[in-house]
């Protein structure tokens, strides 16, 4: 008997500058899955995400707006909700466009 595939379901990313502006905090809804079935990539510029749940898998990868150090990324999984904190690569100051 053949399994049934599970539907694939691309999880909700928020994604700000933490509180010093040295790093971004992601924080990713996989709610549903347990902690054992997440898997979490990271590279300089993105992030792939899987994560299993009983009926259906979380699947996704995202780019980032700026470069980060991810061999210093920290993540914790707690009730559905996988927090990442990681610092930028090189700090970016970028020009104010004054608004009228």
């Amino acid at each position: 008997m053949a399994s049934e595939e599970k539907r694939v379901v691309v999880p909700r990313i928020d994604v700000a500058h933490n509180e010093n502006d040295t790093g971004l905090k992601i924080s990713v809804n996989l709610a549903g899955a347990p902690r054992e079935g997440v898997e979490l990539e990271m590279g300089k510029e993105g992030l792939c995400i899987k994560a299993e749940a009983d009926r259906f898998k979380y699947e996704t990868c995202f780019m980032l707006a700026h470069k980060v150090k991810h061999q210093e990324a920290k993540a914790k999984f707690e009730s559905g909700l996988l927090n990442i904190d990681v610092p930028f690569d090189d700090m970016m100051h970028g020009y104010k466009v004054p608004i009228e």
